[in-house]
């Protein structure tokens, strides 16, 4: 019998959190008719609640939330999340905005707003942000192991596990150049272009991975330390493509 190959197209998925049910509805409509999945939440704890179903790529946040101030909601994404933000509220004070670049938000857009514009920032930030993922979107690396790039996902011993926009882009550059040593200094400057990357944030991210994929976090088998060097992923055999993938029976 011959096989079926599996074919997956990836939709940029958009969350779009405001109280304001009909923007949430105007950007709704407008970002999947350009061809984006879209989430939407009417309060920052239906966001954290939504987020633990599914990772997006980037996150549209108001700041005048019913339940919390929108920096507050961004907090706390920021704290288990490295997600792509852009502010999107009729707050136009110099100090909000500042503190918004500073510390949350790719960028800020104050209300009333252009949707062209709002998606000319949204299709910038992500062509930068998810510009080091390789050419097939799924990768085989062993029988063990396949990383879904396009979703954020994993699938290590038959479990499927999430991950970050930052991990993602850490395994898309290992699993370019696999069972070879990348520096440190390298992931860095590829992950965190905007210089906000250091040794510190790498190995936080490090330690997230192996606790999502190797068997003994504290014994490393995938995810290999390289002293004063860097780090390798090890791969059991040649990455297979997107295309020549065979659906489950």
């Amino acid at each position: 019998m011959k096989e079926k190959v599996k074919v997956l197209v990836h939709f940029p998925v958009i969350l779009i959190i405001d109280d304001d049910p009909t923007i949430l509805r105007s950007l709704q409509i407008n970002l999947e008719g350009d061809g984006f999945e879209v989430m939407t939440a009417g309060t920052g704890r239906e966001a954290l609640d939504k987020l633990k179903t599914k990772l997006p790529d980037l996150a549209v946040v108001d700041l005048l939330l019913p339940d919390m101030h929108g920096f507050e909601l961004c907090r706390k994404i920021k704290s288990f999340l490295d997600l792509p933000m852009i502010m999107l509220t009729a707050v136009d004070t110099e100090d909000s905005i500042v503190q918004g670049l500073s510390l949350y938000a790719e960028d800020y857009v104050v209300k009333p707003f252009s949707y062209r514009q709002l998606l000319a920032r949204i299709q910038r930030i992500l062509k930068r942000t998810q510009q080091v993922l390789p050419q097939e979107q799924v990768l085989i690396l062993d029988k063990d192991m396949c990383i879904d790039f396009a979703h954020h996902t994993a699938t290590v011993n038959s479990r499927e596990v999430g991950l970050t926009p930052c991990e993602t882009r850490i395994l898309s550059i290992l699993a370019r150049h696999p069972n070879t040593i990348i520096t440190s200094q390298a992931l860095i400057d590829e992950v965190w272009p905007d210089g906000e990357g250091d040794e510190a944030r790498l190995w936080v991210n490090i330690r997230r991975l192996r606790r999502k994929l190797e068997t003994d976090p504290d014994k490393p088998s995938r995810l290999i330390t390289r002293r004063r060097l860097g780090y390798k992923l090890v791969v059991a055999r040649t990455n297979i493509p997107a295309s020549q993938l065979a659906s489950p029976a």
